[in-house]
């Protein structure tokens, strides 16, 4: 491929990759308690963590190909655009294997591999949208619903409170059908067909989930067994709901938004919820704000969920709000000439894109719409938009250069109708690792007991900076953008580690033995028996021209007497080769040398250099007879 031609085709990658236009909504993970994980591309994802840390911050998409796992008393709920919901209760591991939810027809598939999951469906507007469930050995198909499917033991269960269900084990292709108040329980020794008055309660699915551990029971005496369970599970359902009184404001039989608030007055110390963080009533009215897609026109149904202190696991229905969004048929049917529909502020996680629906006029082909961002501006949207409807999305990063950006900004310019033009707040959550992409990086200069540094890669962000001297922390701080500062060392050799953590938890560190010795102005030459020393008055035979005398000494003052100070020693005597001594070499701050001298006065000189540049020098005298 020549040159040109690959240029060319990285420059059409790179205007793909800068923005991408897509109508496609998607499912979230809306809620989530205890241990709950999320896996994509074989990455594990912490959705919540039972540790002491902040909760779901925001809703999290998912994907299809996603895997979600829960833990022991742990649960995840995913909302639907059109206001439907799916729990994954404890202890479940699911596949999402198909997600779609485009131009009125939703899809959604899953693999149950362990565990259960609950849903509540909203009627569909068509026979085009699917919910499929599949087990080990069962699919379970759904529309417009209430209960839960799940597998347990080899068996596959499906429970219904309300509505319809067919289930098809994969062996025989023919369906069975059960609605509202039935369970469906289907093993190799066979399927049963039950009408219980606890179909559907989750609370159902975990004493099937124990009765099913023992394999020998017959079909027979499962049955009875499941019927005699369903007995006291209703009694025990039934005692909780006659302590529960909510009066729940219901809402108009027609709606014209999506966005509505739905309120009820419940027993105080009753736990309620619908599809998210459940409240406490202490009796006085509550609040719960339920929304779906525009676009997602029909029927909404929407369950109050309730439960007391300390007993979350015996949750039941206690009370339902009803209604159907239609368009306002009072609004005039002529478009705006731009009208944004994504909420404000865009905010932007994961995945790391700034996406901006809305509506135009369409009666003006030869009109320009353009979103920008930064230095980005999009090519014209409408020949790319149908029926008057856009998505546009932009990557947001650091690595983009974009992350910093408060707003986006639509343009739409038409002969007849006009300049609009409609800003965007965009809040970016910089502690998503999607976003936060560059990790900060530390570089290090040293100058005697001086350490350098500079913080680079971090404009934008926030840094938490941690100093340990041999690997107990002696300091934290905290930068924002990229910074330059100092740190001094500590006297002697220590192994220093300076390391940088940016909100997304993204690391660097640097890890050195350094040396710091600062000036020592005790430092001194002691000479064992003092600076002048007197030979033997007995002279030696006449063959003999020198004789052996101890040359001891000691380099004193120095911190805890420690050699380490010390870069170097020389010992010099007339008429002989200067005798080196290296720092490293030394043992002690004491040196005892054996030298030979002639018998008459000489001087023998010591220099000592120390490492923090001081040059100590003294001489010893021998004085002969």
């Amino acid at each position: 491929m020549s040159f040109s031609r690959f240029f060319s085709l990285q420059a059409a990658l790179l205007a793909i990759l800068v923005g991408v236009t897509f109508a496609a909504k998607t499912a979230k993970i809306h809620y989530a308690v205890g241990e709950v994980f999320l896996y994509r591309n074989s990455e594990k994802q912490v959705v919540k963590s039972s540790e002491p840390t902040p909760g779901l911050k925001k809703a999290k998409n998912v994907k299809e190909g996603d895997n979600i796992e829960t833990l022991l008393e742990s649960e995840a709920i995913i909302a639907l655009p059109d206001g439907g919901s799916f729990g994954i209760q404890e202890n479940t591991f699911v596949s999402i294997t198909k997600l779609s939810f485009e131009n009125g027809e939703n899809n959604f598939e899953t693999v149950v591999k362990k565990g259960s999951m609950k849903f509540d469906v909203q009627k569909q507007a068509n026979n085009k949208s699917k919910f499929k469930f599949k087990t080990g050995n069962s699919t379970a198909a759904i529309r417009g619903t209430d209960g839960f499917v799940g597998t347990s033991n080899s068996c596959s269960i499906a429970s219904l409170a309300t509505g319809n269900l067919d289930f098809t084990p994969e062996e025989n292709q023919n369906a069975t059908g059960i609605k509202g108040g039935q369970t469906i329980v289907y093993c190799k020794k066979g399927l049963l067909v039950l009408d219980l008055a606890t179909s559907g309660n989750s609370l159902l699915f975990n004493a099937l989930d124990t009765l099913l551990s023992n394999t020998s029971l017959s079909l027979d005496s499962l049955k009875k067994a499941i019927q005699e369970k369903d007995k006291q599970l209703s009694k025990r359902l039934n005692d909780k709901k006659s302590k529960v009184k909510c009066s729940i404001v219901a809402l108009p039989d027609t709606v014209y938004s999506p966005k509505q608030t739905i309120k009820a007055t419940c027993s105080k110390g009753t736990h309620v919820r619908i599809f998210d963080q459940p409240i406490r009533s202490n009796g006085s009215e509550i609040s719960f704000n339920v929304d779906w897609e525009p676009t997602e026109v029909g029927q909404k149904k929407f369950p109050f969920t309730c439960f007391f202190d300390g007993d979350n696991s015996t949750s039941f229905q206690c009370g339902l709000v009803t209604t159907y969004y239609a368009p306002n048929p009072n609004e005039s049917t002529s478009k705006a000439p731009l009208t944004i529909t994504s909420g404000t502020p865009l905010e932007v996680c994961d995945p790391a894109m700034a996406t901006v629906e809305g509506t135009f006029d369409t009666t003006d082909l030869q009109a320009n719409l353009t979103v920008s961002l930064g230095k980005y501006t999009s090519a014209n949207l409408i020949p790319l938009s149908a029926k008057g409807q856009f998505t546009h999305s932009i990557p947001v990063s650091d690595k983009n250069g974009n992350w910093d950006e408060k707003n986006i900004y639509v343009n739409y310019t038409s002969s007849t109708n006009g300049k609009h033009k409609e800003t965007i707040p965009l809040k970016v959550i910089k502690s998503c690792k999607t976003v936060n992409l560059l990790p900060p990086k530390l570089t290090l200069s040293v100058n005697k007991c001086k350490a350098s540094l500079s913080l680079e890669q971090s404009k934008g962000d926030k840094s938490i900076y941690t100093f340990f001297v041999d690997n107990v922390i002696q300091k934290e701080s905290y930068f924002e953008n990229d910074s330059k500062f100092t740190q001094n060392l500590t006297q002697g050799v220590h192994l220093y580690t300076f390391q940088v953590e940016d909100l997304a938890g993204n690391k660097d560190k640097i890890s050195k033995t350094l040396e710091c010795f600062p000036p020592i102005k005790t430092a001194k030459i002691r000479f064992d028996n003092g600076d002048i020393e007197y030979l033997p008055h007995v002279p030696p035979p006449p063959d003999i021209r020198t004789i052996p005398r101890s040359f001891g000494f000691s380099v004193t003052g120095l911190p805890q007497n420690d050699p380490i100070y010390i870069k170097q020693i020389v010992i010099s005597q007339p008429g002989k080769q200067n005798q080196i001594l290296r720092g490293t070499d030394l043992q002690s701050n004491h040196i005892d040398q054996q030298v030979n001298i002639p018998y008459s006065t000489t001087k023998i000189k010591v220099t000592v250099t120390l490492k923090s540049g001081e040059i100590l020098e003294k001489p010893k005298t021998y004085k002969g007879p």
